[in-house]
């Protein structure tokens, strides 16, 4: 990949992992737009799917990559790896300590030490970051998609969408309400 600088000089380079393109962004002090444009969807498999954690979607689960989860999710993730999920969600702390059945006291000891979640919390992260994806592909942007989740839902029963992600029914009912848009059911 090719990748044009600010300098006007250029750079052939192997796709960049997430740090590495935040890296180059703040470097090289890319708009955002520029940004985004250079950043293509690598393959991710189990050796570096914590650090790839932001391309994870539902697809995985139904083909041979669902056992690359399968072990990241009993091994658990750091706190780093979380905060690329966190960062995309429209979820406060309070909202994550519900989530993942903890308080935000013990959400900042993890950030703090960088501990490594539970693989029960490990297996919500990952599908709250596979139900952003899918959110984001249906709605068509991140802003879109977190608007719908923090907004009163008439499908869902006049319930806001992101107070029903700590159960699994709850995250399965949010799950097919966009399935219903993405076919063109609003209600």
């Amino acid at each position: 990949m090719t990748i044009k600088r600010k300098d006007k000089s250029d750079a052939t380079s192997k796709v960049p992992s997430i740090s590495e393109w935040l890296d180059m962004v703040k470097k090289y002090d890319y708009s955002e737009s520029e940004a985004t444009a250079m950043l293509v969807q690598p393959k991710v498999t189990f050796k570096n799917v914590k650090k790839e954690i932001a391309y994870v979607s539902f697809d995985w689960n139904d083909d041979s990559r669902g056992y690359e989860l399968v072990s990241v999710i009993r091994e658990g993730i750091n706190y780093s790896t979380f905060q690329v999920v966190a960062k995309r969600a429209p979820l406060v702390e309070a909202d994550w300590a519900v989530i993942l059945d903890t308080t935000t006291r013990t959400l900042d000891r993890y950030k703090k030490d960088n501990k490594t979640f539970s693989p029960t919390q490990t297996e919500k992260i990952i599908e709250i970051q596979q139900l952003m994806l899918f959110g984001e592909q249906v709605f068509g942007s991140t802003t879109n998609f977190n608007a719908w989740l923090i907004r009163e839902n008439i499908g869902l029963g006049g319930v806001i969408p992101k107070n029903l992600l700590d159960t699994s029914v709850g995250f399965g009912m949010v799950k097919d309400a966009i399935g219903r848009i993405e076919h063109g059911i609003f209600a």
